[in-house]
């Protein structure tokens, strides 16, 4: 899906682009070289749905006029789930944010240039990604909340060591 740091900074702009027009608001992200992760909030399931039809639709035609693509760029429809606590949401950024440090391609997630977790750790500006609620929770004061964002994103869970042992297996 990405080739070069252009094309990570293409989408997020699309993402910027549209967001407001499409009354959407990006709490955590992710981009991999083959995948993404967005995690965002809008009234209506529909507002997201027509979002992504539209970023997708237009860095599908960016890609494939700067790299002479040809076929599908996505594979089938985005992946939709409900989010019911601050507990649950919190624990969905980290594993967006975790995403590049599982698949082995740096060892801190704060060596991956394309994700949301500089704006929480260590509290870069960026005019795609609001805090969560989960997130501002933490702490009263933005330094505290930093210092538990990045112990929490690097906390290694039981459960990763299982999954990753498995797949390892297959």
């Amino acid at each position: 899906m990405f080739r070069d740091d252009e094309d990570f900074a293409a989408l997020l702009g699309l993402m910027k682009q549209w967001c407001a027009e499409h009354d959407v608001v990006v709490n955590h992200y992710c981009l991999m070289t083959n995948h993404i992760h967005f995690l965002m909030y809008a009234k209506s399931v529909k507002n997201i749905s027509k979002l992504m039809h539209v970023v997708q639709r237009c860095y599908h035609h960016y890609y494939r006029k700067k790299h002479k693509w040809s076929g599908h760029l996505f594979q089938g429809r985005f992946k939709s789930l409900a989010i019911h606590s601050d507990e649950y949401l919190l624990e969905c950024g980290r594993y967006i944010e975790r995403n590049p440090v599982r698949a082995k391609m740096v060892g801190d997630a704060g060596d991956w240039d394309w994700s949301s977790y500089g704006v929480y750790a260590k509290g870069r500006e960026d005019s795609l990604t609001q805090h969560s609620v989960g997130y501002m929770g933490l702490a009263s004061t933005e330094d505290v909340r930093q210092e538990m964002w990045r112990k929490y994103v690097a906390e290694e869970r039981a459960y990763e060591k299982l999954v990753e042992r498995e797949l390892l297996k297959a």
